[in-house]
């Protein structure tokens, strides 16, 4: 098992895990925890290849995450370790977007597309 560090994220590698995917899953995370509004005291990634050809989908990405204490998981798998860390950080954003909804951006009062639904007799 490979350690990767750079930063907040830590990624954890196990089998024959491509060159360069442990540094995009410590970007594409990193990047995802940027808008977090609060603080986040720790984020790991674990990134693991299959050995055997007769799974389909060999890539597996899992992801912990803590934000001021509270945690956040996601785990995804893929054809690729690249599709699969894709799908990870997807899941990951839906996951932080309902543990902390506040953080979302939020169009503006008199923007298009703002519309609020009212109780209308």
């Amino acid at each position: 098992m490979a350690v990767h560090e750079a930063g907040l994220v830590q990624v954890h590698t196990t089998g024959a895990v491509p060159a360069g995917s442990s540094e995009l899953a410590e970007r594409r995370v990193a990047a995802l925890l940027r808008h977090v509004g609060e603080p986040v005291l720790f984020a790991r990634v674990m990134l693991a290849i299959s050995p055997d050809p007769a799974v389909e989908q060999p890539a597996t990405a899992w992801a912990t995450v803590s934000v001021n204490g509270r945690q956040a998981r996601a785990h995804a798998t893929g054809e690729t370790m690249s599709a699969a860390i894709g799908l990870l950080t997807d899941r990951l954003r839906v996951r932080l977007d309902r543990v902390w909804p506040e953080q979302r951006p939020r169009p503006h009062r008199g923007q298009p597309g703002l519309r609020r639904l009212r109780n209308r007799p």
